[in-house]
């Protein structure tokens, strides 16, 4: 097997273990430092990050396990974990990159370590569209790179002004008004004459 696919396993492994681990962590501190009057916020948190690690960071530690194990399913974990990784700018894209660069550059090694044809179908796809997909990865790495950066200094680029708070204006002392009943003044009716 090729450096580049032993290190993208090990990178693989160690984001994997990384990512269970801080997960299995949030778990034991809750059950550890238990507090009923949170357990609904817990519950949502650990849910979303439970839903995150179970499929992302799980992924990506058995793709780079089964990968060291030349497993003919390894490679297609790797590819579909490739795609959302790609959105953890700028961390993320660049082993997204890195994933891209070495499963196509050890694609004609693939034909004798994995006998999957699916993986092959999707190896062609995606070296027909490698220019396209280097292009997006770089955008992507870059967009994070300024929006990162503009982030880092945000207080550098516009300095908070001091505050210059005037007072309220003094309002005239309210008299409620006196309340008074309507009256309703009836027309006088004209009397007929006696007869």
């Amino acid at each position: 097997m090729r450096k580049r696919l032993v290190i993208m396993a090990w990178l693989h492994i160690a984001v994997g273990v990384v990512g269970l681990g801080l997960f299995a962590a949030l778990i034991g501190a809750f059950l550890l430092a238990r507090d009923p009057e949170y357990n609904d916020e817990f519950a949502m948190f650990a849910g979303v990050l439970g839903f995150l690690s179970v499929l992302h960071f799980l992924p990506m530690f058995v793709g780079g396990v089964g990968l060291l194990r030349r497993k003919p399913w390894a490679r297609m974990i790797l590819w579909a974990v490739s795609a959302p990784l790609a959105l953890l700018i700028p961390v993320g894209t660049l082993l997204a990159g890195y994933n891209v660069w070495a499963m196509i550059t050890t694609a004609e090694d693939a034909g004798s370590m994995f006998s999957s044809d699916a993986v092959a179908r999707v190896e062609r796809v995606v070296r027909n569209a490698l220019r396209n997909i280097v292009l997006i990865l770089i955008a992507l790495f870059i967009l994070g790179l300024i929006v990162g950066v503009g982030w880092l200094f945000r207080d550098q680029i516009d300095p908070p002004r001091e505050q210059i708070l005037t007072p309220m204006p003094e309002m005239p002392s309210f008299e409620r008004p006196e309340f008074k009943v309507p009256e309703f003044n009836r027309p006088e009716l004209p009397t007929e004459p006696a007869q």
